[in-house]
């Protein structure tokens, strides 16, 4: 009889409540679909790829690739749903070459929207989530909220926004699950200005602790070394600055193993190329071999240095898929 009971509720809450009813997992299993980025090292840093319709939340210092890294996922995710990419450009500094550039292709996919505030963009957002695939926010410290716009210059205005976003990110969130759009938000770093002992932070996020709080996966990121490009003559030495190496940590993950991280090449006009993710994986996994400054692969040697293997397996797409195999196959064993 309470059995019979307990059915009679659960067709109740169905019928009323269509999403939010109750349902039973082992009979209604439920998992979270992610995407292969195609980069061997995000795959490895996020265990097993970029969540659909979650929040993911990308920080770090400027210059250190954010947009770039959001911009590649993000058309690489759009059309695995088969969707448009909606690009909400607070900063006004996105351009359509750029966008081809790291994509390797067209625009047509992009959609660009630079909203007045922070209640707008919301807005936005909201009537806009069941038509795209991916919504990519950069960034989230150029939204001014309407109060913000009303007051004059020196007024204080810095819970504005965080008060803002902490009320419209858990419905963006819900309307995100239920339409399988991925929100990436792009946040800079700021110094600590409340940091009253040694072990607060040095740097926060701006926008409050609800960012970090509603996502499921968190990714900081920071500049490294950079890359130079040299070529001398008799009188004088031409330098320039191709890219860098930037170090990528997940400190927060919800749909995998958190805290791993790893370095990639950023290369200035093509972003995180697969060729150099690639190369840098397989000296990570002991796949290539160094004997001194020379790199070998499979007894065979390659070239001197490894930053002069980036530009081979453009030329060599056999050797490229060659490695990519063989870190598949590494990957698999060790996990």
């Amino acid at each position: 009889m309470a059995k019979r009971k307990k059915d009679e509720n659960f067709e109740k809450i169905e019928s009323l409540y269509k999403n939010g009813g109750i349902v039973n997992l082992e009979d209604n299993p439920r998992y979270t679909q992610k995407v292969n980025t195609n980069r061997p090292s995000l795959q490895f840093v996020t265990d097993g790829g970029f969540p659909i319709g979650r929040l993911i939340l990308i920080s770090g210092q400027e210059s250190a690739g954010k947009s770039s890294l959001a911009i590649q996922v993000g058309d690489i995710i759009a059309k695995e749903m088969g969707k448009d990419l909606l690009y909400v450009d607070t900063e006004h500094t996105t351009t359509t070459d750029y966008v081809r550039q790291l994509t390797g292709g067209s625009a047509k996919r992009f959609n660009h929207c630079m909203p007045e505030t922070t209640e707008i963009m919301c807005d936005i957002i909201r009537k806009e989530i069941p038509n795209y695939g991916v919504i990519i926010i950069d960034s989230i410290n150029n939204s001014a909220s309407n109060e913000r716009m009303q007051k004059e210059a020196g007024d204080f205005t810095m819970s504005n926004r965080a008060r803002v976003l902490s009320e419209q990110l858990p419905i963006l969130i819900s309307l995100a699950d239920q339409h399988n759009t991925t929100l990436i938000v792009l946040s800079q770093v700021r110094d600590n200005m409340n940091k009253n002992n040694k072990y607060s932070p040095d740097t926060v996020v701006p926008g409050g602790r609800s960012l970090h709080h509603n996502s499921s996966l968190s990714i900081e990121m920071y500049p490294a070394m950079k890359k130079k490009d040299g070529k001398s003559d008799e009188m004088e030495l031409y330098e320039t600055i191709s890219g860098r190496m930037v170090k990528i940590k997940v400190v927060k993950n919800k749909v995998g193993k958190p805290f791993r991280s790893v370095e990639l090449e950023f290369t200035y006009g093509l972003g995180y190329t697969i060729e150099s993710d690639v190369a840098s994986s397989a000296k990570r996994l002991g796949i290539l071999e160094m004997a001194g400054s020379w790199v070998k692969y499979k007894g065979s040697t390659l070239v001197q240095g490894i930053d002069n293997l980036v530009p081979m397996l453009f030329d060599n797409p056999e050797l490229l898929e060659d490695l990519k195999l063989e870190i598949a196959e590494r990957t698999k064993k060790e996990e």
